[in-house]
């Protein structure tokens, strides 16, 4: 199966996708974006059900009683790991690099949108009032020579059913050889399993993400979390 990932991700396609609500009201979705972030500070999904009862009653929630500011000030608050070098792979809109920036770490942005600097931009400057200097390498995973060793955190927040097996396998290999940190997969709780062609086309969850996945993934590492949708294992001998 051959995919267009430049041509799915159009500007137009990010600007209706999931956690578009979210943005609106100036916050990152809780059920992916927000607990992604969290798992990479050692912080429990709980904790975020335990601050926002909203949260708790609807994972996906996306409505006005959050905010980005007290996002931040939750994961600082909470935080018992502080992450170095982050790759986020498939960053969409960018709510999730401008995050990560603004808590003033080194950030990697994968996304093949062709306007995804532009995307990026009016993001941060939404959420944040301001842009950022990081890393976007504007291109489908499969088509770059990633260096996994210079991270120590690993984020795919709904990405991971968008991404062919035959792409992203190989990458999967080259993260278990190289890579020492974080690795985390978030999605909405209630998206688990997600079969091909589920909730979308099949070229756009194109492929299946369940727990023999999940199994696969955790034989590479020490699991941290995981329930549901969500996946955080440490890889590598030695967690950084």
């Amino acid at each position: 199966m051959t995919i267009d990932y430049r041509n799915i991700y159009s500007e137009r396609f990010l600007k209706g996708s999931d956690g578009a609500r979210s943005l609106q009201f100036g916050a990152l979705k809780s059920g992916d974006a927000l607990s992604a972030v969290a798992y990479a500070h050692g912080i429990d999904y709980s904790k975020i059900e335990q601050q926002w009862p909203d949260v708790a009653r609807n994972n996906r929630y996306e409505g006005p009683n959050v905010r980005v500011a007290d996002q931040l000030d939750f994961v600082k608050k909470y935080a018992i790991r502080k992450p170095n070098r982050v790759l986020e792979i498939g960053s969409g809109r960018g709510e999730v690099t401008g995050f990560l920036c603004e808590l003033g770490y080194s950030v990697t942005s994968i996304e093949p949108s062709p306007n995804a600097a532009e995307i990026h931009a009016r993001t941060h400057r939404a959420l944040f009032e301001r842009e950022y200097e990081y890393e976007l390498l504007n291109a489908p995973i499969n088509e770059l020579d990633i260096d996994y060793s210079q991270y120590d955190t690993i984020l795919m927040v709904e990405s991971l059913e968008h991404i062919l097996a035959e792409h992203f396998d190989p990458e999967w290999q080259k993260i278990t050889q190289q890579f020492c940190g974080h690795f985390v997969v978030t999605n909405w709780h209630a998206y688990h399993p997600i079969k091909v062609g589920q909730y979308a086309s099949p070229e756009i969850h194109c492929r299946a993400v369940n727990d023999a996945l999940y199994d696969q993934f955790a034989q590479s590492g020490k699991t941290l979390h995981r329930h549901k949708s969500h996946l955080c294992i440490a890889v590598g001998a030695h967690e950084r």
